[in-house]
């Protein structure tokens, strides 16, 4: 009979772990010279799994050196060529790839949610675009491991979880989530290559097959702890729980380190096991239990007496967590090899992205996470050099790796990502995301209007407050009182307290004139009285207490601060700045905003001349009421008029 011959797998570059048609777009890049141009883009995920509040990033700490290890071997080059997958100029081209480019990145561990731009890629087109499929290979794996495990070590409750579905999938996949779910807190594995290759601490004890070896399940029990010590874990289901259990104790004695079941019900199992072991005397022994769990059948056996979790199947395979859907798009290109940058999106129904590199910051109050806000980094765009803000760190600088934690320092980040969490965001049960991430928008061309630049969907969820000019000199014993302020100011901080969190920003102004000026005549010249139309007395006066919100103005659910009237009269908010120049429209479209709430003071000059200029910039805009005062009867109710008029909504909060 002949021999079988058995074809050893050829090793692959990490060039071939990759998509025909990546291949097919760089060869017409090639071929047309726009190889060279400058590019972006940008992986994220447009939406999180069905009922998922978060999702936790994994596996740069594997990428990362595969993006710059990437490249083609003299044979995988010649085979490409000969299946005609590659013509001579782009086989040239591939002959001495390297990566030069920059990668910067959420760092592994963090949380993400819909539309954070959790990788971004900087380099030539060439460079860039071959990279996607392992980007994504990677990323989609390791992070919708991390994820669900994630779930599972909140669902624990500081109970230890190991890791042991290396039999459930493939080979070396096992390796890849073993460290993704340590990553996410998981204790330790069975899996050696993890322990070898990433350093997961392992563990690992005995199947049913080894007690089934010996002749009885006492003799098996004297094996394992003769080699093991008295401290291992045995496996007590085999045959009878309760027998086992006195049989563990019997071999082992009262020091016994822990027992394991691998089926039955395990809540009612474990309150049995525990009162037999604590009638035995073996009252430290832990009880640990396996049998295809996950997040929320842990979370129904968080009152049963149980030490520890074994998770197996529902952790590295499908079955238990849904895909991490991260995609891999072109954000910003040039026109030449050293041209500009220009932002780029799809439109496509369902499938829309957003132009223009993003970057990130993150709003924290009393250690919680409370708002991530996306903004297009125009300064990036511009040519200049890469600027790394907020939430984003540089990886990868001119083709080298900056960032390299160790495996440790990467699950002690993502243990305090989680930590950021409320109670409520953490919880098993499903529901929307915690926080909406929303896509930011292209950069305005001059001539288009903000919705026309908007690449998101156009919901009420892109909703922002716009609290306006709650200050001390336009309250009861200010220099411009609005009669019923300071209870507009107490009811706004209640409507905060209570709907704080439906807002996906809000943005405070305040009026900021100069002391030492009539602010272009909005102050009444020394000797003159004011008009009390164009002409007012001296108020909000910069760095004065009458510039100052209102104590009753609860500022600390506000996100955002503009200023205005700055040696001027100003009385929109959308006259205003934040502190670092951006106008209020450009922080609006950061968010992708398409609704605002106004509330504040005076309902008849500053409220109606936001709400009016809300709605020139095409926002639907309602007035919160009952939560804005007017100076008159008379003027407040022609300014309502004129409000409703102009598409202004009157509403009830």
């Amino acid at each position: 009979m002949d021999a079988i011959a058995h074809d050893p797998a050829p090793h692959v570059s990490a060039g071939m772990l990759t998509d025909r048609y990546e291949l097919t777009m760089l060869s017409g890049f090639v071929s047309d010279g726009s190889v060279h141009h400058r590019a972006v883009f940008e992986a994220f995920s447009r939406r999180l799994p069905e009922g998922r509040r978060y999702g936790m990033l994994a596996g740069l700490g594997r990428l990362l050196p595969l993006i710059v290890g990437f490249r083609f071997e003299a044979a995988e080059i010649d085979w490409l060529l000969a299946e005609g997958i590659l013509n001579d100029v782009t086989a040239d081209y591939l002959r001495d790839f390297r990566f030069t480019g920059d990668v910067d990145g959420y760092r592994e561990g963090d949380l993400y949610f819909p539309h954070s731009p959790v990788l971004s890629v900087a380099g030539t087109l060439g460079e860039c675009v071959v990279l996607e499929t392992l980007v994504l290979s990677v990323l989609n794996h390791d992070t919708a491991i991390a994820s669900a495990a994630a779930r599972m070590v909140t669902a624990a409750q500081g109970r230890p979880l190991v890791e042991m579905g290396s039999r459930r999938t493939h080979e070396q996949a096992a390796v890849d989530a073993a460290r993704a779910a340590y990553v996410a807190g998981f204790a330790s594995t069975s899996n050696l290559a993890a322990g070898f290759r990433h350093g997961v601490p392992t563990v690992g004890t005995a199947a049913h097959a080894f007690t089934l070896a010996y002749p009885t399940e006492a003799e098996a029990f004297h094996s394992q702890v003769a080699t093991q010590g008295v401290e291992t874990t045995l496996l007590v289901d085999t045959f009878d729980i309760e027998q086992g259990i006195r049989a563990a104790v019997e071999v082992a004695g009262r020091d016994l380190g822990a027992i394991r079941i691998d089926s039955g019900d395990l809540a009612e199992e474990s309150h049995r096991a525990r009162v037999l072991l604590d009638s035995l005397g073996a009252t430290s022994t832990r009880i640990i239990v396996t049998s295809d769990l996950d997040e929320y059948v842990i979370t129904a056996l968080s009152d049963a007496p149980i030490d520890g979790y074994g998770v197996g199947t529902r952790v590295v395979t499908g079955s238990g967590h849904p895909t991490a859907s991260l995609v891999y798009k072109l954000v910003a290109v040039g026109d030449s090899a050293g041209g500009a940058l220009r932002p780029v999106a799809k439109t496509s129904a369902d499938k829309a992205s957003s132009g223009g590199r993003k970057r990130v910051h993150r709003t924290y109050g009393d250690g919680l996470l409370l708002a991530e806000t996306l903004s297009v980094d125009e300064a990036r765009d511009s040519g200049g050099p890469p600027v790394t803000t907020g939430v984003q760190v540089p990886l990868v600088r001119g083709g080298r790796i900056v960032h390299a934690p160790t495996l440790e320092e990467v699950r002690h980040h993502a243990a305090a990502s989680l930590a950021a969490l409320p109670g409520s965001a953490t919880d098993v049960s499903s529901g929307p995301p915690y926080l909406h991430a929303d896509a930011a928008p292209t950069p305005a061309s001059p001539t288009a209007s903000p919705t026309e630049n908007l690449e998101v969907p156009m919901t009420a969820t892109h909703r922002a407050l716009l609290v306006v000019d709650v200050q001390n000199d336009f309250v009861e014993g200010g220099s411009l009182a609005v009669t019923g302020g300071r209870d507009v100011a107490s009811r706004i901080s209640a409507h905060l307290a209570e709907h704080g969190a439906d807002y996906v920003a809000v943005i405070a102004s305040r009026d900021w004139h100069d002391a030492d000026s009539t602010n272009g005549g909005h102050f009444a010249a020394a000797g003159t009285e004011p008009d009390f139309v164009e002409s007012w007395p001296a108020h909000c006066v910069e760095h004065e207490r009458g510039s100052d919100y209102a104590p009753e103005l609860d500022v600390r659910h506000v996100s955002d601060h503009v200023r205005k009237g700055r040696g001027e009269a100003a009385y929109s908010a959308f006259e205003g700045t934040s502190d670092e120049g951006t106008s209020l429209v450009d922080l609006l479209r950061a968010r992708g905003i398409t609704d605002v709430d106004v509330v504040g003071l005076a309902t008849d000059h500053c409220v109606r001349a936001t709400a009016l200029d809300a709605r020139r910039h095409d926002l639907r805009t309602r007035l919160l009421d009952g939560l804005h005062a007017g100076v008159a009867p008379e003027t407040t109710a022609t300014a309502l008029d004129q409000m409703r008029a102009a598409g202004v909504e009157v509403v009830a909060p």
